[in-house]
């Protein structure tokens, strides 16, 4: 029985796997659509050589790009005005661009805004025309962020921080929160992509944003505030805060660098800062175009033997991709769960620093490569003799006690 047929029978519903597998492919298509090419000699008959050559010709672009500039510790060693780069390593070029926590949230059960949402709040927001936006999903995840803080504070964790600050420690040792990991050095993003699933391609996020971003992040005024509570939990309690009116608005369209110092050695290690925001709005879904499936028409493939094939060079023209098919909002947040424009303007790796920042909806911008699985054993490799592996980018206490015990004796030395 083929697809259409299938549909039509009223005995068949598509199962949780089969929607799973269906929206892999989905997001491996759009990122796949508009990755760019690396651009380098792979006539070698070695994986190893090409890998390395592959290596060299990523590292030669990335060196000429404007990456954020920080101390050892996070503190930017300039006021950059101008737009920088931050990267994200995935182990498996299927994954989406989404938090653990989004992860986590059935996008499948959809709520009416009316049934989570007071009265005032329904009509603070038919002011402002966002009635049909992202609160059903908003409020849920908020929940889970707030008993998510609570039990960090009942066990003795984020002591001294504020709310923020605790919630980035808890991210970057794996709790599931809405904050999105992002690095200031592409060769730790290279490992994260490569560490694991040796069996699958990976993929490298080159994120561009402007890094005054986090000075215009919104902030309680009460320091007491910022202890307790995240920002965000109050876009909705519009009698507490009035000053916030606009700010649900802006949630759901842009995405804010959090650049907040690094508060531990595995911070410190991995360059770790990160993205937040809001559920992007289903409107934003219109500016991001894909291609439509030639046998079923849909966006979101339906045939079940359809497979996505990476880019090659002879596939791309030099001035990008053209795609006349917009993503609808729900298709939107499989691929993202955050406002980032993902550009299909360039065909190559090496001409991504001449493409114009000036965007009018969208403050952060998105690109991504594919890095081959048959050159994954040979990247970590090669990262390895550059420092960056599992013992540096995972430094366990037992390493941080023998450093500090190593200060310590030097400091008797003198």
């Amino acid at each position: 029985m083929d697809t259409d047929a299938r549909k039509k029978s009223e005995e068949y519903q598509e199962t949780e796997e089969e929607r799973r597998m269906r929206d892999e492919r989905f997001v491996e298509k759009f990122f796949t659509e508009r990755e760019l090419i690396v651009n380098f000699d792979d006539t070698s008959k070695s994986d190893e050589e090409n890998a390395q050559a592959w290596y060299e010709a990523v590292e030669k672009t990335m060196n000429t790009l404007n990456i954020y500039k920080h101390d050892n510790v996070g503190q930017p060693l300039d006021d950059a005005k101008s737009d920088v780069w931050f990267f994200r390593g995935q182990k498996d070029a299927r994954f989406a661009f989404t938090s653990t926590l989004y992860r986590r949230l059935s996008v499948e059960t959809h709520h009416e805004p009316s049934s989570m949402l007071p009265d005032e709040i329904l009509d603070a927001l038919q002011l402002i025309h966002l009635i049909n936006e992202p609160w059903e999903l908003e409020i849920p995840l908020i929940n889970a962020e707030i008993d998510l803080l609570n039990k960090a504070r009942e066990i003795g964790i984020g002591r001294g921080l504020t709310a923020l600050e605790t919630l980035t420690l808890l991210q970057h040792h794996g709790s599931p929160t809405r904050l999105i990991d992002i690095t200031s050095d592409w060769k730790v993003a290279l490992f994260f992509a490569c560490e694991s699933d040796q069996d699958r391609d990976g993929r490298i996020f080159l994120i561009r944003t402007k890094p005054d971003g986090w000075k215009l992040f919104p902030r309680e005024k009460s320091k007491t505030k910022q202890a307790k509570h995240l920002i965000w939990e109050h876009f909705y309690n519009i009698d507490e805060n009035e000053s916030l009116l606009g700010m649900p608005a802006l949630w759901g369209m842009i995405t804010w660098p959090i650049l907040l110092p690094f508060s531990d050695p595995r911070m410190i290690s991995q360059r770790g800062f990160f993205l937040v925001g809001g559920i992007p709005y289903r409107a934003f879904a219109n500016y991001l175009l894909t291609s439509k499936c030639p046998d079923c028409n849909n966006n979101r493939c339906e045939c079940p033997d359809h497979k996505v094939e990476s880019q090659s060079i002879t596939g791309r023209k030099e001035g990008g991709q053209s795609f006349d098919s917009p993503l609808t909002g729900d298709e939107l947040r499989k691929i993202t769960s955050l406002a980032i424009q993902f550009e299909a303007d360039e065909a190559f790796l090496d001409r991504v620093t001449v493409t114009n920042t000036e965007h009018s909806i969208w403050h952060t911008v998105g690109y991504s490569i594919r890095v081959p699985k048959e050159y994954k054993r040979t990247l970590i490799d090669i990262l390895y003799r550059e420092d960056v592996h599992k013992d540096s980018m995972y430094p366990p206490l037992r390493e941080t006690v023998r450093l500090f015990e190593h200060v310590v004796d030097e400091s008797f030395k003198k």
